[in-house]
């Protein structure tokens, strides 16, 4: 569209040689103003460019063309009337603050917050400023300077719903702030009811206050309003799969692939469920290492019945797989087949797998675990933790995720942990893959325990599932050691607050996943000692039939 616009300006904006006449700029953006609010795109780009034509240092005609554009997806074009508008209104923090939008709705945050940090200097739009800055550092991962800047923006205009959404978002998702993240998220609530992306958000408190039913309503008409809002669909999805509705919850799932890159390089068709009898698949490894080991519970399937299987997964997941899996080819994640086979006729992301095959509890099967670790290691691993003088070995892990994955409600501080570490008998090993060497340290210290710490092993993902393998119990708050323990067929007690992650389950003990580990839930309004306290007495319990043996 700009086209036509590019050729007359030489591709450089033209600097006027003699002073224009005043022009009435009201009436000339009238027309093309009235037709872009009339949706009459054509008629308004066109009316601009005629204006254009007789006045092409009019800033405000080069800002209206680039809203325009904008809104009808002409990115490029977009971009350069707004850099127009700027170059011809330098005072003015409109064009910048239009340019940084675009920029950040097109995920260049770098350019955005340039842009959005020069309209405030200008005076910009004050709190939607603010609230766009405040969005900018947010997909920069600084939450801290988003919060300042939301705060500044609802400090400007209190009655300012969106801001007060954005600021109640980070505090509840990304800051652990639950309670002044939700008080933002019911102020902007009560000041537009009907704003989607609110409503998402409210949504996203009553799950964490255990309200899934509630949830589930507001998702529901969210969808009905509009089918393409991936971010509903999704967190829809995860209610569903908690509750073990596989089949429903799957199909919601798939909207992730929207939201969040992921790795699609490949050949082949993405597989449809199709007979894999002859033919080739790829899988394709994604999100966190605990979620690959998870979804790979579906490999042995895969194996079985596909002619070749070509596994891309973590660098760290390498050896482990293709020691599990020895009939697939196990590369790292961006590696290439080198190899003069035919091509993959099908390829997946290992998360869309289980829509195909386990869309019903009794898909999931009976397993003794279906990754081995290297057994040279393992039985070195039982050899070292025999000559401790305990009857029972157990791994420990305490500490998991990160903010925005709720690390507060995942974690119990290993202090906590003390009536546990008290038992006679047991020897306790570390198996928390974060620096945790000063709170080892201080439990010794304050309560005369010792929590064996064997740092190299937990570097090695094969090191740490020898470990793992050779141990007779593990208890884990939420992480990826559950999964490695799960996988590996080793007893697990898996520690979860009121609303754990979709993975474990939404009620009852036990986990599809995975046969040998048991979850311990937090009841509401319990806090982690009662927890421990069930933990300590079940495995007191477990000692004494030792004993009795």
């Amino acid at each position: 569209m700009l086209k036509a616009l590019r050729r007359f300006f030489g591709g450089v904006p033209p600097t006027p040689h003699v002073a224009a006449p005043p022009v009435d700029v009201e009436a000339l953006l009238e027309a093309p103003a009235r037709a872009a609010a009339e949706g009459r795109v054509d008629d308004a780009v066109g009316s601009l460019e005629a204006v254009l034509r007789e006045h092409p240092d009019l800033a405000q005609a080069h800002l209206l063309l680039g809203t325009v554009l904008h809104q009808c997806g002409e990115i490029e074009d977009a971009r350069d009337s707004y850099t127009l508008a700027a170059h011809y209104a330098p005072q003015s923090g409109l064009a910048p603050f239009h340019l940084g939008l675009l920029e950040l709705e097109q995920g260049r945050v770098t350019a955005a917050l340039s842009a959005l940090e020069q309209a405030l200097a200008l005076g910009g739009a004050g709190a939607r400023v603010h609230n766009a800055l405040g969005a900018a550092h947010s997909k920069a991962r600084d939450f801290e300077s988003a919060v300042l800047q939301f705060r500044r923006a609802v400090a400007l205009e209190p009655g300012f719903a969106e801001a007060h959404s954005n600021l109640g978002y980070v505090l509840f998702r990304e800051i652990e702030d639950y309670a002044a993240g939700a008080a933002h998220i019911e102020q902007a609530l009560s000041l537009e009811p009907e704003r989607p992306a609110t409503r998402l958000n409210w949504a996203m408190v009553l799950q964490q206050r255990g309200r899934g039913e509630e949830a589930l309503a507001v998702y529901d008409r969210l969808i009905e309003a509009d089918p393409a809002f991936d971010e509903a669909r999704l967190n829809r999805g995860l209610i569903r799969l908690a509750r073990g509705e596989f089949a429903a919850g799957w199909q919601d799932y798939e909207a992730r692939k929207a939201l969040a890159p992921v790795p699609t390089a490949g050949d082949g068709d993405e597989w449809d469920g199709s007979d894999l009898r002859d033919s080739t698949i790829a899988l394709y490894g994604e999100q966190g290492i605990g979620d690959e080991i998870m979804f790979a519970s579906c490999v042995p399937d895969i194996v079985r019945t596909a002619r070749r299987c070509v596994i891309h997964c973590n660098p760290r997941l390498v050896g482990l797989f293709r020691l599990s899996f020895p009939r697939a080819t196990v590369l790292a994640a961006g590696a290439r087949v080198a190899s003069p086979e035919p091509r993959p006729r099908w390829r997946a992301m290992i998360g869309s797998v289980p829509r195909f095959l386990r869309t019903a509890r009794a898909d999931f099967p009976a397993h003794a675990g279906y990754l081995r670790a290297d057994p040279a290691r393992a039985a070195y691993w039982k050899e070292r933790l025999a000559a401790l003088p305990g009857r029972r070995k157990i791994g420990i892990s305490w500490r998991g995720g990160a903010p925005s994955t709720r690390r507060s409600l995942r974690s119990i501080p290993l202090d906590e942990w003390r009536g546990v570490l008290r038992l006679d008998g047991v020897d306790f090993v570390s198996l928390q893959y974060t620096d945790c060497g000063d709170e080892i340290a201080e439990v010794a210290r304050a309560a005369d325990v010792r929590v064996h710490h064997w740092p190299d092993a937990l570097d090695d993902y094969e090191e740490t599932a020898a470990l793992v393998s050779a141990l007779d119990v593990v208890i884990s708050v939420q992480t990826a050691v559950v999964h490695l323990a799960g996988a590996l067929g080793v007893a697990t007690w898996a520690l979860v607050p009121e609303t754990p992650e979709w993975r474990y389950g939404d009620h009852g003990e036990a986990m599809p996943w995975y046969p040998s580990v048991k979850v311990i839930r937090k009841q509401r309004g319990e806090d982690w000692s009662g927890v421990l306290a069930r933990v300590t007495e079940r495995l007191a319990a477990t000692l004494e039939d030792v004993r009795r043996a």
